[in-house]
């Protein structure tokens, strides 16, 4: 069989993931000797450079992750992670993508499920800061449009805005432990966060009530400001409506989130 670059890119891959003793064998074969370092110990250090990039990787996505588990049992996730994981992209920005699914099914991290959320906080952080640029609508746009289109009216929201909803306390331990605090205990408790980079390119987050949440999910799926306000009805007495669905607006508006305004 004819070797191609592909091939050599392929063993040169399984050496560096430590897959299998062949794969050494058959890259070593294409490495050409220089000076007196063997070609073993030449692919071993390349080998140990590559993961110690991925662990940097790791390190600088997860940074408060890293201070909950402790330097032993973040070490072991970080081998465990690389070892069962393998990178999929050219750009290591999308590394550690799996991490949180990868913490939700290998023990011991899965007996602990904060530490999952945990770390899925960290990389929605991450989207929300490397999410494209767009412009934002203003609340004066808002205010300006004529009152028979505002039932119509349907929202994009700006390329960075993320809804986190938790299972556990995991905002309150990132902020305590992003302070050099000791984290609270870990507590079960639903809660849901808007996640946004705002104009000045800050990353920002706040608690929102499922009033907002429901609004939020209803205008990413296409609804209308009727279509919203009719839904809120099954959460709220019918004078409470208007007037909720309102300042909640204006709160997104005022804060940024909003890309645009559609009204047909």
């Amino acid at each position: 069989m004819t070797n191609t670059l592909a091939q050599r890119q392929q063993q040169l891959l399984a050496y560096m993931q430590g897959h299998t003793a062949k794969s050494e064998d058959d890259i070593c074969q294409h490495i050409v000797q220089q000076g007196k370092v063997a070609t073993a110990q030449r692919l071993g250090i390349y080998q140990n450079a590559y993961n110690v990039r991925l662990k940097e990787t790791i390190d600088t996505d997860h940074q408060i992750l890293g201070r909950y588990l402790g330097d032993d049992l973040y070490e072991q996730m970080m081998e465990e992670f690389i070892a069962l994981c393998p990178s999929q992209h050219f750009s290591l920005r999308h590394f550690a993508d799996p991490l949180p699914d990868f913490l939700n099914g290998q023990p011991p991290f899965n007996e602990h499920p904060q530490i999952a959320e945990l770390a899925r906080f960290e990389r929605l952080l991450l989207s929300a800061f490397d999410a494209r640029d767009a412009k934002r609508a203003t609340l004066d746009q808002l205010t300006q449009l004529e009152q028979d289109k505002w039932p119509n009216i349907k929202l994009r929201f700006h390329p960075s805005v993320q809804l986190f909803v938790s299972q556990w306390n995991v905002v309150n331990m990132w902020q305590q432990l992003k302070q050099d605090q000791t984290p609270p205990e870990p507590v079960q408790e639903k809660n849901a966060w808007l996640v946004w980079r705002n104009q000045e390119r800050f990353t920002e987050f706040r608690p929102v009530d499922n009033i907002a949440v429901a609004m939020l999910e209803m205008f990413q799926r296409g609804k209308n400001f009727a279509d919203v306000c009719q839904a809120l009805l099954e959460h709220l007495p019918e004078k409470e409506v208007s007037p909720t669905a309102l300042n909640i607006l204006l709160n997104w508006f005022e804060q940024g989130l909003i890309q645009y305004i559609k009204s047909d």
